[in-house]
């Protein structure tokens, strides 16, 4: 079953679809995606139970989700794109790509990763659950949203602080259990016939460099793209290197394909 899915598109030409992270709309990539939007056609959709885009009525995984978004990208005419993920968005991208890769020209990692959850981490969501269920999600977002970025005192935090605290909680719970339990996807990577960027933040926590350079010796054909000056949130910490990597890496796609 395909729930509605909200999404905006500006731009013309090829078509690059960037997914947002957890606790975050379509609405992140704003300023982000119209300065790619002059080159290129940018869709940013608002994943399930993200933003105006329905929650699942069940229980769900990460490939549950990543179904979704095919049928929606089938369904919008969205054909030989160029899929890059935030965070969850990555594990999604890799979910959709590993279901139908010849659906996408490359795809990309925007501080994400390959890599199952450690046990430590598994641990650390389970915690946010009991959390968010005792607490609800505004005590809960006022902590995570500072640990995303490198600079605290960043004008951005307010929006970002605002967009995270209006995730509903279902949401928050449902795709805590969904990125506790995904798979890993280290051997797909490792046989991905298309290229893969990675984009790394350097004072990332979340996803620390060392774990980003480790997803891209996976995979034959990528583009690895430190960010100097980015934590967890490259397209507004770093958002000039971050437009400068994929473009890129969208050129470079499509030379191959030439």
């Amino acid at each position: 079953m395909n729930q509605q899915i909200y999404f905006k598109d500006r731009g013309s030409g090829f078509p690059i679809v960037l997914l947002h992270g957890f606790c975050e709309n379509h609405q992140i990539w704003d300023g982000f995606a119209d300065e790619l939007s002059l080159n290129f056609r940018v869709i940013t959709p608002d994943l399930p139970g993200f933003g105006k885009s329905k929650l699942p009525p069940n229980a769900f995984t990460i490939d549950d989700i990543a179904d979704q978004m095919l049928v929606w990208l089938q369904e919008s005419g969205i054909q030989n794109s160029i899929l890059i993920g935030h965070s969850l968005g990555g594990y999604i991208t890799l979910a959709m790509a590993r279901k139908k890769v010849d659906a996408f020209s490359g795809i990309g990692l925007f501080h994400s990763t390959a890599f199952a959850d450690s046990d430590e981490k598994k641990a650390n969501r389970d915690k946010t659950i009991d959390f968010v269920q005792k607490n609800g999600v505004a005590p809960f977002t006022t902590t995570f949203v500072q640990g995303l970025f490198h600079d605290d005192q960043a004008e951005y935090l307010p929006k970002v602080n605002q967009m995270a605290a209006a995730t509903p909680l279902e949401t928050v719970i449902s795709y805590t259990k969904a990125m506790r339990d995904r798979e890993s996807s280290a051997d797909f990577l490792r046989s991905l016939p298309i290229y893969l960027l990675v984009i790394a933040g350097i004072h990332d926590s979340i996803i620390p460099v060392a774990v980003s350079m480790e997803s891209a010796k996976l995979a034959r054909k990528v583009v690895y793209w430190p960010l100097k000056y980015s934590a967890h949130m490259g397209m507004l910490e770093d958002k000039q290197d971050a437009l400068h990597a994929i473009r890129k890496f969208v050129s470079n796609c499509l030379i191959v394909e030439a």
